[in-house]
């Protein structure tokens, strides 16, 4: 399979702007969009990082907009980290990824959500999503923080938790009302919890890295992604989209 007309116009502007070539990425990338047209799912996402090509070069595009700029929301990797094939490893020190998505412009209070897809299975006490202003630091997520999962979506300053004995695969933080916040890990939902939205966040929303520069995630992602809420029947459609181009990728956990 060649760039042009076989592949989507989003996959076709990601080739151009990454430089990517190799057709098992590109048919990956190009089977996932296709697969987000037809469950309705595109129109729902702000920004999709599938971090593919290996380097921070390729890592940082938003395959939603794949435009080199902030306003794009392309990432900005900061402090130690490795990129590779399998994603981007967090150094645990001081590296993270800027998204340039500040929810308080970006995102709607009763309708987001944040996925990511970790490779790495531990309990570190790190913060694997967190929006930068400490007055409202939401929506973050800590997965399996010494045994617990700890979420919120526009809501500041009151934890959602979930008892979770292992921090790989995807999970996706999310909220379709007012009311209630819910967890999915890999293709179930764990967790529904009652809890009122209350503001969105003035602070662009960081992976890696807590609000204040104090816990740094020490874990590899090899997918992120931030857009509107999802009905239970698009989380798992999204999961199970994201789960066929890691494992077509070779990357799968």
């Amino acid at each position: 399979m060649s760039k042009g007309s076989a592949y989507t116009a989003r996959t076709t502007a990601f080739a151009t702007a990454t430089g990517i070539t190799d057709a098992t990425i590109l048919g990956a990338l190009n089977t996932f969009d296709l697969g987000l047209i037809s469950n309705g799912l595109d129109t729902k996402m702000k920004a999709v990082y599938p971090f593919v090509g290996g380097t921070s070069s390729t890592h940082k595009y938003n395959f939603i907009n794949s435009a080199d700029s902030n306003s794009a929301y392309r990432l900005l990797f900061s402090g130690g980290m490795t990129h590779s094939s399998n994603g981007v490893l967090l150094g645990g020190t001081n590296g993270y990824a800027e998204t340039y998505i500040q929810p308080s412009t970006a995102l709607s209070l009763n309708n987001t959500h944040v996925s990511v897809y970790s490779r790495t299975n531990n309990s570190s006490a790190v913060f694997d999503v967190c929006a930068s202003n400490a007055s409202n630091y939401s929506p973050d997520m800590a997965i399996n923080y010494g045994g617990t999962t700890y979420f919120q979506v526009n809501q500041a300053f009151s934890y959602s938790t979930y008892t979770d004995g292992s921090s790989s695969g995807m999970r996706i933080i999310n909220r379709t009302s007012s009311t209630t916040e819910k967890l999915f890990k890999n293709n179930s939902l764990v967790a529904t919890i009652t809890k009122s939205s209350s503001g969105l966040s003035s602070g662009n929303i960081h992976l890696g890295r807590f609000h204040d520069g104090t816990i740094w995630s020490n874990r590899q992602y090899a997918f992120m992604s931030v857009g509107d809420g999802l009905t239970d029947a698009e989380a798992l459609a999204f999961y199970n989209l994201v789960q066929d181009m890691q494992t077509t990728l070779a990357r799968n956990v």
